[in-house]
Formats: structure tokens, sequence, C-alpha cells
């Protein structure tokens, strides 16, 4: 008892100096861009900036990380491995797990540090889950995600879990380019197969537009990345499954209109007029043929562009620091709470702190 009264005043003491970690275990996609891996190194980067002993955490100690399509601020961040046994955690601690790593909870459920879930897709949410369990068995209390539908579908699944809302942010050098845009249609799947689908198909129905290029936008430098949506005319999306749909945003902030398919779970941030959607995947290459025709006529409504402006702006207020700051305050808070009152159970009468 000695030993463990001594462990959380160590930890107290860790918690009020902000001296304990905080560690965002990362999928390893091996040099692949991808927004979930992205919001990791930015949620990473923000509380870094606000005091915080935040790290990276992969499985393995081999790790390709986001050097080859992020910038050097968020590859230069601090990381650490669960491979090897080297990481000790305490009481004190934090380890943010992604909704895809539920086999990762089964490993880690006798650690003392506190786990949180970030769940940016609900599809993944049973996807390592052992059959009949919930977050809760394996001590999870509070959740991190990233819109209200999914903070709906999570609370009906879940209700014993708090959860809270910690927004997508995209970068500033997503804008609109200052040169006219090009016949370019950037692709986005997250199926690959479909990606080359539609780009076949789309020649085959349309000849008379052979000479527009389709631009596949996996695996890019976000820059890169950024500046091929500014230039292009349009962007097609297909991804039935999204839990909240960056790409479309990214689009939408380059100015560059969206032809997509209505996922299952709606966005907070999609309406049916800010984008033209179909519930129908088959009626994509259709559409896409329709609009390359009115672009090239110079035949896009209007009222197209102010409603993808609007839903930008609508994002404005949407601060991703300030809400994980704010999240790890009243963590921190309740924390310092549980422990305090744990050490006054452990302490003999007349020594309480």
């Amino acid at each position: 008892m000695e030993q463990q009264l001594k462990q959380l005043e160590n930890g107290l003491k860790r918690i009020k100096d902000k001296s304990f970690n905080i560690y965002f275990l990362t999928q390893d996609t091996e040099g692949r861009a991808a927004a979930s891996v992205m919001m990791n190194y930015q949620l990473v980067k923000h509380l870094r900036n606000n005091g915080y002993n935040a790290s990276i955490m992969y499985e393995k100690t081999q790790f390709k990380g986001v050097k080859e399509w992020l910038d050097p601020e968020y590859a230069d961040l601090p990381h650490a491995t669960i491979e090897g046994g080297e990481l000790k955690v305490g009481p004190q601690d934090f380890v943010v797990i992604p909704e895809l790593y539920g086999h990762v909870l089964e490993q880690i459920v006798q650690m003392p540090c506190s786990k949180i879930i970030l769940c940016q897709s609900y599809d993944y949410i049973f996807e390592t889950l052992t059959p009949g369990t919930a977050w809760a068995n394996y001590g999870v209390n509070q959740v991190i995600t990233t819109c209200k539908a999914q903070e709906d579908y999570i609370k009906t699944l879940m209700p014993s879990v708090k959860t809270s809302i910690v927004p997508v942010s995209i970068p500033e050098y997503f804008k609109n380019s200052e040169k006219p845009k090009k016949p370019i249609v950037a692709i986005h799947t997250r199926d690959p197969r479909d990606t080359m689908k539609i780009i076949k198909t789309f020649y085959i129905l349309n000849p008379q537009f052979k000479w527009i290029t389709f631009k596949d936008m996996r695996s890019m430098r976000k820059r890169g990345f950024a500046e091929s949506l500014g230039e292009s005319c349009v962007s097609v999306w297909v991804d039935r499954i999204s839990g909240y749909g960056t790409f479309p945003l990214e689009s939408m902030m380059c100015k560059t209109p969206v032809i997509g398919t209505l996922p299952i779970l709606k966005a907070d941030w999609l309406t049916n007029d800010n984008g033209i959607w179909s519930f129908d995947e088959s009626k994509i290459v259709e559409i896409l043929g329709t609009y390359i025709k009115n672009w090239l006529e110079d035949n896009v409504p209007v009222t197209l562009y102010e409603k993808m402006e609007e839903t930008v702006k609508g994002l404005e207020g949407n601060n991703q620091e300030e809400s994980i700051v704010a999240f790890f305050g009243e963590i921190v808070e309740t924390r310092t709470k549980e422990m305090e009152d744990a050490i006054n159970k452990l302490t003999p009468v007349g020594e309480n702190i």
C-alpha cells in the first residue's frame, strides 16, 4: 500500500506540473498520406505548443512516419513505440487510441494510464473489438470524435462513455489557385479500384473528352495535394463509409466543386447543394460528363460556388487547437481530483492532503 501511495503522489505531482505524457497511437501508413494520421500529428503539435508533453506513438520500432508527405514541423515531433517493452506509463499518463485499434486495448488494459479513444471513422469501431465488448470494458470512459453525426452514433452504441468533439483542421495552404482552372479532374476514392473504374468508364462514355486529365490524389505530399486541387476544375469523391469527409472540404477551400457519393453517415457540413451529390455511385460518370460540358461552356451555376463558400465560412469557428487544449484541461482537472481522492483513501487518518 505504501508503494501504491507513493506512486499516486508522484503521479499527482506530475499531473499538476504538466510533466505527464500523452501518447497518440498512430497507424503507420508506410508513407501514404492519410487525413486521420495528419489529425493525430496536428493534435500532438497543438498540445506541445501549449506546454503538454505529447508524442506520436507507433506499434513497431521500424516505421516510416509522415516525412514523405507532411511538413518537417510534423515529422520532427517526438515519437515513441510500443514494441520492445521500453514504453513506461504511470497513472498520470494518457494514451489516445484510434477506434481501429480495439486489439491494442486488450494489450494495454492493465496499464495504469488513462485510455482515450479518438474516433475519426465510425465504420472501424468494431473492426478489431472482440464481439460482445465495448470500450468501457477496457476502462475507456472518454472519446474524442470529429463531428456531431459521429458523436450521436457513438452515444447510441455506448451511452456510458463521455464524448467530446474536436474538429478537423484543414491547413491554410488549401486555397484557390490564382491561375485559371485547368481541365483536370482530381479524384479521391477509398478503394483504388473505384478510381480506375471511373476513369476508364468516363473515357468510354465521353470520347469527346479524351483530352481531360484525371489526377489520382492518393499518396501525394500534402502541399502538392493542395496545389493539384487548386488547379483542378472539379473533384470526384467516392467514400460511402466516410466519418467526416476531409477531401471534399479541402476541395471547397480551393474553390473546386465536388462530385461525390453521399456517405452513409452524413457529416454536419454536408448539405444538398454545396456539392453535386448522388446516392448512386454508378451515376458519377454521367454527372461528371455533364459537369465538364457545363464548365467548358462557362455554365456552372453560381449558386454552387456560393454554397461552397458558405460551407467553408461555417468552419471558421471550428478551432481544433482550442478544442483539444480545452479537452485535456478538463481531463487533467478530473484526473487530479480522482488521484487526490485515491490518495486520501490510502493515507492514514489525520494525514490527508
